[in-house]
């Protein structure tokens, strides 16, 4: 089966092959140089690596970026796909209050946290880089504001579970050959966790 990935698979290929010609280009031009010329400098021979390595160069960064650095905009149609699944909460009646949600802090210098919190069937542990909660009248949190969730829908699910429920946005790379370029196409972008609860006192702190 095709796969627009194989775009971003041949332009490696190409800059590598490249790599390999001016490397032999380069060689070939200086022993030519010597030999001929009796010569181990000259500005043209000179200039013309330098405009090879620096094609070499803008084509590798270039590719790194499609490749790995890649940031879409979430609401970019042409090259996103997402949807958002509404799941209520399960409370946690362990020890301790009843909560929806555990927060585990790393109290460091460079520190992190995860959120636990169980739905149907599964426990869901994510960083705060993808999840968020908001809890009280506010049913979006200012960190979620970076995910383009429907606020209208956000209201329906608040009446529908009782506050009380997760909102899992997901986007994928739609297949086409813009995404094939950074070898991203079919490919999850991100998934973000939105934890909604009635108020602060359903979460437990470790």
């Amino acid at each position: 089966m095709f796969s627009w990935n194989i775009i971003g698979i041949l332009i490696w290929v190409a800059i590598i092959l490249y790599l390999v010609f001016i490397i032999q280009n380069i060689r070939k031009r200086r022993i030519k140089m010597i030999i001929k010329q009796h010569k181990r400098f000259s500005w043209p021979n000179f200039l013309l690596n330098a405009i090879e390595i620096v094609i070499l160069l803008v084509a590798a960064g270039w590719m790194f970026n499609q490749t790995f650095m890649d940031n879409p905009d979430l609401e970019d149609a042409n090259r996103i796909t997402s949807t958002v699944k509404y799941d209520p909460l399960i409370m946690n009646t362990g020890t301790g209050n009843s909560s929806y949600v555990t927060i585990n802090s790393a109290k460091k210098k460079y520190g992190s946290q995860t959120y636990t919190f169980y739905r149907a069937g599964s426990k869901i542990t994510a960083s705060s880089d993808y999840a968020s909660i908001a809890y009280g009248n506010t049913s979006l949190d200012v960190n979620a504001e970076k995910i383009p969730y429907v606020k209208k829908e956000l209201a329906k699910m608040d009446k529908k579970y009782q506050r009380a429920y997760v909102a899992v946005y997901t986007a994928k790379y739609k297949k086409n050959w813009q995404n094939g370029i950074g070898m991203h196409a079919g490919h999850l972008a991100t998934r973000y966790y939105l934890i909604r609860i009635p108020d602060a006192s359903f979460i437990k702190q470790k």
